[in-house]
Protein backbone atom coordinates (compact mmCIF):
# COMPACT_ATOMS: atom_id res chain seq x y z
CA UNK A 1 0.00 0.00 0.00
CA UNK A 2 1.52 3.36 -0.97
CA UNK A 3 2.45 5.94 1.64
CA UNK A 4 0.56 9.13 0.82
CA UNK A 5 1.36 12.23 2.88
CA UNK A 6 -0.67 15.39 2.36
CA UNK A 7 0.26 18.89 3.52
CA UNK A 8 -2.76 21.16 3.70
CA UNK A 9 -4.05 24.23 5.46
CA UNK A 10 -6.74 26.62 4.28
CA UNK A 11 -4.49 29.42 5.56
CA UNK A 12 -1.52 30.37 3.39
CA UNK A 13 1.88 31.43 4.67
CA UNK A 14 2.23 28.70 7.30
CA UNK A 15 5.35 27.04 5.86
CA UNK A 16 3.44 24.26 4.14
CA UNK A 17 5.46 24.19 0.90
CA UNK A 18 8.85 24.37 2.65
CA UNK A 19 7.99 21.41 4.86
CA UNK A 20 6.34 19.40 2.08
CA UNK A 21 9.41 19.86 -0.15
CA UNK A 22 11.88 18.89 2.57
CA UNK A 23 9.88 15.82 3.65
CA UNK A 24 9.35 14.66 0.05
CA UNK A 25 13.02 14.97 -0.85
CA UNK A 26 14.21 13.38 2.40
CA UNK A 27 11.89 10.41 1.78
CA UNK A 28 12.73 10.40 -1.95
CA UNK A 29 9.04 10.74 -2.81
CA UNK A 30 7.58 12.75 -5.67
CA UNK A 31 5.98 16.05 -4.69
CA UNK A 32 2.72 17.07 -6.35
CA UNK A 33 0.99 20.41 -5.89
CA UNK A 34 -1.94 22.42 -7.17
CA UNK A 35 -0.38 25.64 -5.86
CA UNK A 36 2.05 27.82 -7.80
CA UNK A 37 5.51 27.68 -6.20
CA UNK A 38 9.19 26.99 -6.91
CA UNK A 39 9.05 23.24 -6.27
CA UNK A 40 9.66 22.24 -9.90
CA UNK A 41 12.86 24.32 -9.97
CA UNK A 42 14.26 23.12 -6.64
CA UNK A 43 13.17 19.47 -6.95
CA UNK A 44 13.50 18.78 -10.69
CA UNK A 45 12.07 15.59 -12.15
CA UNK A 46 10.38 14.78 -8.82
CA UNK A 47 8.08 17.79 -8.27
CA UNK A 48 5.11 18.71 -10.43
CA UNK A 49 2.58 21.53 -10.26
CA UNK A 50 -0.72 20.43 -11.74
CA UNK A 51 -3.90 22.32 -12.58
CA UNK A 52 -5.90 19.50 -11.08
CA UNK A 53 -4.26 17.04 -8.73
CA UNK A 54 -5.49 13.50 -8.45
CA UNK A 55 -4.82 10.56 -6.19
CA UNK A 56 -1.99 8.39 -7.47
CA UNK A 57 -1.18 4.86 -6.40
CA UNK A 58 2.40 5.16 -5.13
CA UNK A 59 4.39 6.88 -2.40
CA UNK A 60 3.91 10.62 -2.75
CA UNK A 61 3.79 13.91 -0.88
CA UNK A 62 1.06 16.38 -1.80
CA UNK A 63 1.36 20.12 -1.16
CA UNK A 64 -2.19 21.36 -1.59
CA UNK A 65 -3.40 24.94 -1.84
CA UNK A 66 -6.04 26.16 0.59
CA UNK A 67 -9.20 25.21 -1.25
CA UNK A 68 -11.14 21.98 -1.48
CA UNK A 69 -12.44 20.34 -4.64
CA UNK A 70 -13.46 16.78 -5.48
CA UNK A 71 -9.93 15.67 -6.44
CA UNK A 72 -8.56 16.94 -3.16
CA UNK A 73 -11.18 15.04 -1.18
CA UNK A 74 -10.06 11.83 -2.91
CA UNK A 75 -6.48 12.63 -1.89
CA UNK A 76 -7.54 13.23 1.72
CA UNK A 77 -9.36 9.87 1.73
CA UNK A 78 -6.31 8.09 0.33
CA UNK A 79 -3.78 9.75 2.64
CA UNK A 80 -1.96 7.88 5.39
CA UNK A 81 -1.39 11.23 7.08
CA UNK A 82 -2.39 14.85 6.71
CA UNK A 83 0.07 17.42 8.03
CA UNK A 84 -1.44 20.80 8.87
CA UNK A 85 1.27 23.42 9.35
CA UNK A 86 0.29 26.57 11.22
CA UNK A 87 1.75 29.55 12.98
CA UNK A 88 0.57 30.95 16.30
CA UNK A 89 -1.12 34.10 15.06
CA UNK A 90 -4.86 34.17 15.75
CA UNK A 91 -5.93 34.00 12.10
CA UNK A 92 -3.73 30.96 11.45
CA UNK A 93 -5.09 29.21 14.53
CA UNK A 94 -8.68 29.88 13.48
CA UNK A 95 -8.08 28.60 9.95
CA UNK A 96 -6.13 25.60 11.25
CA UNK A 97 -8.95 24.56 13.56
CA UNK A 98 -11.37 24.88 10.65
CA UNK A 99 -9.03 22.87 8.39
CA UNK A 100 -8.61 20.04 10.91
CA UNK A 101 -12.37 19.84 11.48
CA UNK A 102 -12.94 19.58 7.72
CA UNK A 103 -10.27 17.02 6.83
CA UNK A 104 -10.79 14.82 9.89
CA UNK A 105 -13.82 13.16 8.29
CA UNK A 106 -11.56 11.84 5.51
CA UNK A 107 -8.37 10.92 7.42
CA UNK A 108 -7.93 10.71 11.17
CA UNK A 109 -4.10 10.65 11.12
CA UNK A 110 -3.55 14.38 11.40
CA UNK A 111 -0.39 16.07 12.61
CA UNK A 112 -0.43 19.77 13.43
CA UNK A 113 2.99 21.38 12.99
CA UNK A 114 3.25 24.70 14.78
CA UNK A 115 5.83 26.45 12.65
CA UNK A 116 8.17 29.34 13.47
CA UNK A 117 7.89 28.85 17.22
CA UNK A 118 9.90 31.13 19.45
CA UNK A 119 10.26 29.12 22.64
CA UNK A 120 10.49 32.27 24.78
CA UNK A 121 7.12 33.46 23.42
CA UNK A 122 5.09 30.31 24.10
CA UNK A 123 3.46 31.72 27.23
CA UNK A 124 2.07 34.59 25.14
CA UNK A 125 0.28 32.08 22.90
CA UNK A 126 -1.09 29.85 25.65
CA UNK A 127 -4.73 30.29 24.55
CA UNK A 128 -3.89 29.52 20.92
CA UNK A 129 -1.99 26.39 21.92
CA UNK A 130 -4.85 25.25 24.16
CA UNK A 131 -7.27 25.68 21.27
CA UNK A 132 -5.07 23.46 19.09
CA UNK A 133 -4.63 20.90 21.86
CA UNK A 134 -8.41 20.77 22.20
CA UNK A 135 -8.57 19.17 18.75
CA UNK A 136 -7.05 16.00 20.19
CA UNK A 137 -4.43 15.69 17.44
CA UNK A 138 -0.68 15.25 17.73
CA UNK A 139 1.20 18.55 17.72
CA UNK A 140 4.88 19.14 17.01
CA UNK A 141 6.52 22.53 17.44
CA UNK A 142 9.09 23.52 14.81
CA UNK A 143 11.15 26.37 16.20
CA UNK A 144 11.87 29.46 14.17
CA UNK A 145 15.08 29.16 12.17
CA UNK A 146 16.59 30.43 8.97
CA UNK A 147 17.08 26.80 7.88
CA UNK A 148 13.47 26.73 6.64
CA UNK A 149 14.00 29.69 4.30
CA UNK A 150 17.44 28.40 3.33
CA UNK A 151 15.88 25.08 2.34
CA UNK A 152 13.60 26.61 -0.28
CA UNK A 153 16.27 29.01 -1.55
CA UNK A 154 18.96 26.32 -1.85
CA UNK A 155 16.84 23.34 -2.93
CA UNK A 156 18.29 21.37 -0.02
CA UNK A 157 16.29 19.63 2.67
CA UNK A 158 16.57 20.43 6.34
CA UNK A 159 18.51 17.18 6.71
CA UNK A 160 20.96 18.16 3.96
CA UNK A 161 21.49 21.65 5.39
CA UNK A 162 21.91 20.31 8.92
CA UNK A 163 24.55 17.82 7.79
CA UNK A 164 26.70 20.21 5.76
CA UNK A 165 29.29 20.83 8.50
CA UNK A 166 29.96 20.78 12.19
CA UNK A 167 28.95 24.43 12.30
CA UNK A 168 25.55 23.79 10.69
CA UNK A 169 24.98 20.83 13.01
CA UNK A 170 25.55 23.15 15.93
CA UNK A 171 23.55 26.04 14.46
CA UNK A 172 20.52 23.97 13.43
CA UNK A 173 20.55 21.31 16.16
CA UNK A 174 17.32 22.37 17.90
CA UNK A 175 15.21 22.86 14.78
CA UNK A 176 16.58 19.66 13.26
CA UNK A 177 15.51 17.72 16.36
CA UNK A 178 12.01 19.18 15.90
CA UNK A 179 12.04 18.22 12.21
CA UNK A 180 13.22 14.69 13.04
CA UNK A 181 10.12 14.31 15.23
CA UNK A 182 7.95 15.03 12.18
CA UNK A 183 9.77 12.39 10.11
CA UNK A 184 9.49 9.89 12.98
CA UNK A 185 5.75 10.59 13.35
CA UNK A 186 5.19 10.08 9.62
CA UNK A 187 7.14 6.80 9.59
CA UNK A 188 5.21 5.55 12.63
CA UNK A 189 1.87 6.28 10.92
CA UNK A 190 3.06 4.45 7.81
CA UNK A 191 4.08 1.39 9.86
CA UNK A 192 0.74 1.34 11.66
CA UNK A 193 -1.11 1.53 8.33
CA UNK A 194 1.12 -1.02 6.59
CA UNK A 195 1.28 -3.61 9.34
CA UNK A 196 -2.01 -2.96 11.08
CA UNK A 197 -0.21 -2.29 14.37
Amino acid sequence: MPNIITFFNKKGGTGKTSLAFSIAKDLNYPLLSNDDSVIEEIYPKKAKIMDKVQLIDHDVVYDLGGYIDSGIIDIFKGSHAIVVPTTLDINSIKRTINTVMEVYRYCDNILIVVNRVKKDKLAKYKQSLQALEGLGKDIIHLRESEIITNSIHSGKTLTELYGESGLTKSQYKGVFQDYAKIIKWLKKVDEVEEYGI
